[in-house]
């Protein structure tokens, strides 16, 4: 820097220096003009007496502004006038002085009011230096930020032209696209990114920006690498200068984990919304704010308000203190309780048996917000239960029945059985046909069974249903009780047929008919076993176990009237009871 350089500076420095207070200023500018005046006097006497006053001027004016100007121009005129002054004037100066007097203050005060605007305009100049300075100092920042912004963002934040294609992309928006290099895609139409039908929502978007409005749309587009993701994006257009789009602006968030959290939601709630069971949710204070249409149906709110029902409200008293007291603790505890409870109908107040399942709702730091429930209606479970004690104590008793029948028949045909062999071969006879009986009663679980299967299965051994044996009648159905009697009579009247009557021969049969005559209360059943065409019949001289079994087992079972006739022509065998004593009506 050279001396010249480094003196304009300093003077400029000077100029441009924080003013001084008034009485320093005008205190200097009285003394620079004293010693201007002295100069002046030493060097040029009155020969030049306005010469050195101007640049003194100037420079007063240039470094302590328009006042001292002024006024070191008015001292200047004094001074330069005391010079030229000559006593014997009567103004003390000459008309030629005077005249250059004025003119010296008249020019020098109009180099004071240019002085001063240029260091006005010095001063302007200055503060717009230092505004830019500053604004370039705070443009800077503000860029810094914004590339940092960028950068750290996880946001893909792209500009594209008016036609689409990518001319920006943020280091953020690199990082979340596996893309190192942008200048790889760079030029490429944004839309062809795209899949399916966010291609078409692109396309729209771009198109939305060109006409200045903004807009927003869901899809799914690979990174760079292939990675497919979904995401959410903002499109809006970037203004120009004259307030047109001139580019756009595209913000894509990757939004596969929420829509993956979302699925799994809406999974959830399809899964309780279609489940048949009880599902429902409540808040930490109990407060029931979720119910499945199951939940509502099984305790009669179907389209009911629940936003005021606590979790004590679905059971009854006793159980209601169950659960403040023992059930919620636990869950608090140990995240879950399962057990047998009662709900109530809310319209009814019919208890309802369930199997309870609570578990606690937990945020991501385990922190509870609320309670679950999958509960599950038992009631046709305990009815099953109940129908299988039921079941089980009817059973119990059909068997001790049934046993006492086989300790009956085995006493009396042992007893009547004129040797063991004898015995042997009836006993087993007998209880086959027991067992027939019993397997009707079986297959319809020890309920009822049908007068004709029973018939069938007692005559099969003796060659069934369809040829020598008949079986005429209506559908009745038996009960359990007069079954087992009905089918070993059967039996002994078919075993007598084939050792002495009808089924004894090649020709003889057997008809087996029943019917009902009346109504209701008084309808009447009869049974009559009718052997033909057997050898000549006539009266026992002995009654046996099976004449015994055959007339005293029914009558008592059936509590009607049992006979037999012993007709020449074929055995005939009469049952009378009312229908309901014997048969299940309605059926």
């Amino acid at each position: 820097m050279t001396t010249s350089t480094a003196l304009l500076i300093r003077l400029r420095e000077m100029t441009l220096a924080r003013p001084r207070p008034r009485p320093f200023r005008f205190g200097l500018a009285v003394l620079a003009v004293v010693i201007v005046a002295l100069v002046q006097s030493a060097l040029f006497g009155s020969s030049a007496p306005w010469f050195l006053y101007t640049p003194a001027v100037v420079l007063l004016t240039l470094f302590l502004g328009r006042g001292s100007g002024i006024l070191a121009t008015l001292l200047s005129a004094i001074g330069a006038g005391m010079v030229v002054a000559k006593s014997d004037e009567p103004l003390l100066l000459t008309p030629v002085h005077w005249c250059a007097s004025i003119i010296f203050v008249v020019t020098t005060l109009g180099l004071v009011v240019l002085v001063e605007a240029l260091r006005t305009a010095l001063l302007e100049a200055d503060g717009l230096r230092e505004e830019r300075e500053m604004a370039l100092v705070v443009t800077g920042k503000r860029e810094a930020f914004l590339a940092g912004v960028l950068a750290s963002s996880t946001d893909c934040i792209k500009v594209l032209d008016l036609e689409g294609n990518l001319t920006f992309m943020s280091d953020g928006g690199l990082r979340v696209m596996e893309l190192s290099d942008f200048n790889a895609v760079a030029g490429c139409p944004w839309p062809d990114f795209w899949r399916d039908a966010g291609n078409a929502e692109a396309e729209t978007a771009i198109a939305a920006a060109r006409e200045g409005s903004a807009s927003t749309f869901i899809g799914m587009a690979d990174t760079y690498k292939g990675t497919s993701k979904w995401w959410h994006v903002a499109v809006s257009p970037i203004r120009g200068p004259d307030g047109r789009p001139d580019r756009i602006l595209s913000v894509s968030r990757d939004i596969t984990e929420l829509r993956a959290s979302e699925e799994e939601r809406d999974r959830f709630v399809r899964l309780a919304e279609n489940s048949t069971d009880f599902v429902g949710m409540a808040r930490i204070d109990g407060g029931v704010f979720y119910m499945n249409d199951a939940a509502r149906r099984l305790v009669g709110l179907d389209d009911a308000d629940i936003d005021r029902l606590n979790i004590t409200d679905f059971f009854p008293p006793e159980q209601a203190q169950t659960i403040v007291r023992d059930v919620l603790p636990q869950v608090d505890r140990d995240g879950h309780w399962i057990g047998e409870l009662d709900f109530r109908h809310f319209r009814t107040g019919e208890s309802i048996p369930v199997l309870y399942s609570v578990f606690s709702i937990t945020d991501a730091g385990g922190a509870l917000l609320g309670y679950g429930t999958v509960t599950r209606d038992f009631r046709e479970r305990r009815r099953a239960e109940d129908d299988m004690r039921l079941m089980n104590g009817e059973l119990a008793h059909r068997l001790k029945n049934v046993l006492a029948v086989v300790q009956s028949v085995a006493a009396q045909t042992l007893r009547t059985a004129p040797d063991t062999e004898t015995a042997s071969h009836d006993l087993g006879a007998r209880l086959v046909a027991l067992g027939a009986a019993t397997d009707v009663l079986t297959d319809s679980s020890w309920r009822s069974a049908d007068l004709r299967e029973v018939a069938t299965r007692a005559l099969l051994p003796h060659g069934g249903p369809g040829g020598r044996i008949l079986l005429e009648g209506p559908a009745i159905t038996l009960k359990p009780e007069v079954t087992v009697a009905f089918a070993l009579a059967l039996h002994e009247l078919a075993t007598n047929a084939a050792k002495y009557g009808a089924l004894s021969n090649d020709v003889g049969t057997v008809a087996l008919h029943w019917a009902v005559a009346g109504r209701g209360d008084r309808a009447v059943l009869s049974i009559v076993w009718r052997e033909q065409g057997g050898p000549p019949v006539s009266p026992p001289t002995r009654r046996g176990f099976g004449s015994t079994l055959i007339e005293r087992s029914l009558r008592s079972y059936f509590r009607g009237k049992a006979a037999t006739d012993y007709r020449p022509e074929g055995l005939v065998f009469e049952l009378e009871t009312r229908l309901g004593d014997a048969a299940i009506m309605g059926e």
